[in-house]
């Protein structure tokens, strides 16, 4: 009788292996995208990793070869570039100047997990898995601005979707089986920044692609989703946790083990407080080093402070895997598991004291090999660069360069910008793109169109904010000057690499600036066996953090002005002191505290000739203490950045920012400038640092 097995055994084995590709690959549908979104722990694993990113923009498309003098070009959307910004024009330009283009055209399954825009002109038309499928066709500014409420036919969503708008960037998951093409139509002198970012499955993953239908089914998820971005330490906790405290207190130059965990384990929750006579130098020249698995060199290799993204000092902001308190404590949610220890090691490179204390959320976990990945954060820093606005001296600032298998997880940016131009147009640093090579590139997957599109912003923006995914937590002003932190975090839109990956960003600056410092920090996964060009810094990297004398000056958005210090035109009052620090131009600020409000200070404007129509600014500190302000000007109400009352508060931090009056008139001699505190007690303050007059 032959053996049944013979015939038998294949076919289980077949079966098998059909049950095992089908748990690998499970179906993506909107619901398992939404869960991904807040799903921090799937990052440290390379299982799923069947899929490349992708990004579409509007870079500027002489931009080819680093060896072409055109590498750094910078017209990338504003309108009018000598070659249009797409993939390819579908129809030429009409007697009007209308024609249609082709964003992009993305064959077999995949999900749109990004849309950002600086601002977009004309229509779009998209089309999901056929060109029969016409998902959208009308204004392509509502598509990039608000996909939720346009897709879903549901305007009353809202509170449900705060959330998936992250400033200027969208992060509302359109998942399609077959594929997904976008097409613009309008003028190609008009504004058009574009940003799409595609998650590109291998053609045997199965997606189920939206649907209103779809959409409605999952809606649930979705809040619960929106819900936990705004809310990450109210993610469910599972399986069996434990609670590791360390200690240490460092003199000048000593170094001790802050904790020795023993795996194999995941760290879940990382938080930590630091306390020195100066915290915001300290937190700098204090480094964090962890090893897992007895690695030769340490995976987190980053100053303490900038490890959390939001340095120099103490920046309050909350995001998913990164949160900073008012109080000191600092809080990192990225999991890091490890098969046999964790080594974490605190470094005193400063010339004071500095105790460390902090706490690990230690989870059993099941380390496979070939599968669980290490956590890496690598910071570098380069000082004493001289930036320019011309192509010629533009740079590509090295941020990762990886060997193995992995995904990286975030960036962040740790920018001193010691321009002495008040503006925006004119001490923007950040003209340049990033570019991302992915495995065996040849031209970067990501091609960005502006560093503060990288992190979702736009125009330069000098507000303090943050979001699940990113956030700008300090800068200093006024415009972008001085210290200023930039993140983003890439958790549902990960950039996974089975060779290798590069991450550059380029450094462009509007004008030329000496002794610019630029930080990095990426944080990414990698299999145990893959390489990195380690950040191997010195005691010139970690050094103090100083603020530099500085006068404003004239050049681009404040050519034309003329600045006068707030000190040199004050009149007596008992509540005006003078603060000294080189924070602020000309090394001090007027400081003016009301008892009440009615209280009254009074600035002497002066003008060598009546002026019938001009215009006047200020410079104005905005903190947590910061009052609202009124002004009246030779008696009559003026208005301040279109306000009639003008709000001077920022949550956390402390940040100059200018303000500009509406039309006023200047008589020969002096003009009396009166600055109003409604609601003053005496606790609130004005801090005002320097007048501006037109030439």
């Amino acid at each position: 009788m032959k053996n049944p097995l013979k015939f038998l055994l294949p076919a289980f084995c077949t079966i098998v292996a059909l049950i095992s590709c089908a748990g690998d690959h499970k179906m993506i549908t909107q619901d398992t995208l939404f869960e991904e979104m807040t799903d921090i722990s799937r990052l440290s694993s390379a299982k799923g990793m069947n899929y490349r990113v992708v990004q579409y923009s509007s870079y500027d498309r002489r931009s080819v070869s680093p060896l072409d003098s055109t590498w750094f070009a910078n017209e990338d959307g504003f309108g009018g570039e000598p070659i249009p910004g797409f993939e390819k024009v579908l129809a030429a330009p009409d007697s009007s100047g209308t024609g249609t283009y082709l964003i992009c055209d993305a064959r077999g399954p995949g999900v749109v997990q990004r849309l950002w825009t600086a601002g977009i002109s004309g229509t779009v038309r998209v089309f999901l898995d056929s060109p029969d499928n016409l998902l959208f066709q009308g204004k392509a500014e509502d598509f990039f601005r608000k996909p939720v409420e346009i897709l879903s036919g549901d305007s009353s969503l809202g509170k449900h979707t705060e959330s998936f708008y992250q400033y200027d960037a969208s992060y509302f998951p359109i998942p399609f089986s077959k594929g997904f093409r976008m097409e613009w139509t309008g003028k190609i002198s008009d504004i058009h920044f574009y940003h799409v970012g595609l998650r590109l499955y291998d053609n045997d993953q199965e997606v189920e692609s939206f649907t209103r239908e779809n959409f409605r089914k999952y809606k649930a998820t979705m809040i619960r989703t929106d819900s936990l971005l705004r809310n990450p330490d109210h993610r469910p906790a599972s399986g069996h946790y434990s609670s590791m405290n360390g200690e240490v207190r460092l003199e000048p130059g000593e170094q001790a083990v802050l904790m020795d965990l023993k795996g194999p384990s995941s760290i879940t929750r990382f938080s930590l407080r630091a306390d020195a006579g100066n915290l915001e130098n300290a937190l700098r020249q204090a480094v964090l080093r962890i090893w897992f698995d007895d690695s030769e060199t340490a995976q987190v290799n980053a100053p303490l402070g900038d490890f959390f993204g939001a340095a120099p000092g103490i920046n309050p902001y909350i995001s998913l895997p990164f949160t900073v308190l008012t109080d000191g404590t600092m809080i990192c949610r990225f999991e890091m598991p490890f098969s046999k220890n964790a080594r974490i090691i605190i470094e005193n490179h400063s010339a004071e004291k500095i105790k460390v204390s902090a706490e690990a959320i230690v989870a059993r976990f099941r380390w496979k090999d070939g599968e669980s990945m290490h956590f890496h954060a690598l910071w570098s820093m380069d000082h004493d660069l001289t930036t320019s606005e011309l192509d010629s001296r533009a740079s590509d600032i090295p941020c990762l360069a990886a060997e193995g298998k992995g995904r990286i997880a975030g960036a962040a940016a740790l920018i001193h910008n010691p321009s002495g131009v008040p503006t925006s147009w004119g001490n923007w640093w950040g003209e340049g793109d990033e570019k991302i090579f992915i495995d065996r590139d040849t031209f970067p997957s990501f091609f960005g169109t502006g560093s503060e599109d990288y992190f979702n912003y736009s125009w330069s923006s000098s507000r303090i904010f943050s979001y699940p995914y990113c956030g700008q937590p300090r800068n200093d002003g006024p415009g972008n000057r001085g210290y200023v932190s930039d993140f983003r975090w890439h958790i549902s839109d990960d950039i996974p690499f089975r060779e290798s990956a590069c991450f550059l960003m380029e450094l462009k600056h509007h004008g030329k600036v000496e002794g610019f410092s630029y930080g990095r920090i990426i944080y990414y996964y990698l299999l145990p066996g893959g390489n990195t060009v380690t950040g191997l810094f010195t005691a010139h990297d970690l050094r103090e953090i100083n603020y530099e004398p500085w006068m404003p000056e004239a050049f681009k958005g404040s050519d034309g002005w003329r600045f006068v210090q707030a000190e040199e035109l004050a009149r007596g009052n008992d509540r005006v002191s003078f603060e000294k620090d080189d924070f602020w131009a000309g090394s001090g600020v007027l400081n003016w505290i009301p008892a009440s409000g009615q209280d009254v200070l009074k600035l002497n404007i002066p003008s060598d000739k009546e002026i019938r129509e001009t215009r006047i600014g200020i410079t104005l500190t905005h903190t947590p203490d910061s009052g609202s302000l009124t002004f009246r000007l030779n008696g009559e109400p003026v208005r301040f950045s279109g306000r009639d009352t003008l709000l001077v508060f920022t949550a956390a931090g402390r940040l100059l920012d200018n303000h500009f009056s509406g039309p006023v008139r200047l008589k020969k001699g002096s003009n009396e400038l009166m600055i109003g505190m409604p609601g003053a007690d005496g606790r609130k303050t004005a801090q005002i640092d320097f007048i501006w007059l037109r030439k």
